[in-house]
């Protein structure tokens, strides 16, 4: 298939959070008409050799979100690019509710084998400052909906991916925090149940959409999750695709199941509303259990969802908490 690229717009190129890194964009795959892009990012700094890859996955519920909503984009993960020179690739994906939870895997599937193709090389030996990757040194991350992204490529492909990291992950988006109604709103915010019900009566299964940003959206996910409708949603269509490729807590049940030789990375909101803690600290335990307490750092610090956007990779606790991880990748 033919890969069209472009420039990104200056607009987004002069973001703060983007500063000093180059923007490619190109489609990794297409589903019927409907082109799926992802983001190269790049540091401007020149490197002889090849450079470490940051493949980041964005949050957004499933159902909203793209590679480049910067309200999402943590600071410290540029820093931490720009820090190491290192290439982050981030992806955009099919969305819920027109698409299926399976179809959003088969996406990253996708994502992953265009990754290894040559259409990754040409793209970045055609960069104005000539550069190339090395996919022996592979980091994941993701945050909310992402963070789920992450851990389940990553235990897909645990011999690809140096080390796995996540920031607050939708781990199991069919525990009761997803399916059954809430007394209290993520952030303390209860949209009228109206919304999820308008939404799902325009946007029809089979509608393809992988960027949204509207607040509308943004109404939409608060609401699926105060009446337990995003679990719901993700379960829909389970015949296309087995567990074990959908959720992390079913797939280090299996036997033979391993993780990155650099384990597994997480941070959490001590007061997080959106993805309970509890769940994240139940998988937690049970990952601990199968791999061992020194391949799974879970930092729990007070805030809320989303704490780390704003942050910069100076903060001591972020420094600590992903040092293994980040020094495995490198090694």
């Amino acid at each position: 298939m033919s890969l069209r690229v472009t420039t990104a717009t200056m607009s987004i190129e002069s973001h703060p959070k983007l500063v000093g890194l180059d923007l490619i964009q190109t489609t990794f795959k297409k589903v019927g008409d409907h082109e799926i892009r992802t983001d190269i990012l790049i540091p401007k700094k020149p490197l002889d050799g090849k450079r470490p890859v940051i493949l980041r996955f964005h949050g957004g519920g499933l159902v909203m979100g793209d590679s480049l909503y910067m309200d999402f984009w943590p600071w410290w993960l540029s820093d931490l690019a720009l820090q190491e020179n290192a290439i982050i690739i981030s992806p955009n994906y099919r969305l819920l509710p027109g698409s299926t939870s399976s179809e959003i895997c088969s996406d990253i599937e996708d994502f992953w084998t265009w990754v290894q193709s040559p259409s990754l090389t040409n793209i970045l030996a055609a960069h104005s400052t000539p550069t190339s990757a090395d996919l022996s040194r592979v980091l994941s991350f993701g945050e909310s909906a992402g963070g789920l992204i992450s851990l389940n490529l990553a235990l897909a492909h645990p011999a690809g991916i140096r080390s796995c990291t996540a920031a607050y992950p939708l781990v199991d988006p069919c525990s009761a925090a997803f399916t059954k109604p809430r007394a209290k709103g993520p952030f303390g915010m209860m949209v009228p149940e109206s919304v999820v019900k308008e939404t799902l009566d325009v946007v029809v299964p089979g509608t393809v959409e992988s960027s949204i940003t509207e607040q509308e959206r943004l109404g939409f996910m608060l609401g699926a999750i105060s009446y337990g409708t995003l679990g719901q949603l993700y379960e829909r269509g389970v015949e296309e695709l087995g567990r074990e490729f959908r959720f992390p807590g079913v797939k280090i049940e299996q036997e033979g199941t391993t993780i990155p030789r650099g384990g597994i990375t997480i941070i959490h909101g001590r007061q997080d509303s959106v993805v309970p803690v509890g769940d994240v600290e139940k998988f937690v335990k049970r990952a601990r259990e199968v791999f061992g307490d020194e391949k799974v750092i879970f930092t729990v610090k007070e805030g809320e969802h989303g704490l780390d956007a704003p942050l910069r990779f100076e903060e001591a606790w972020l420094q600590e908490t992903f040092k293994a991880a980040i020094q495995t990748w490198l090694a």
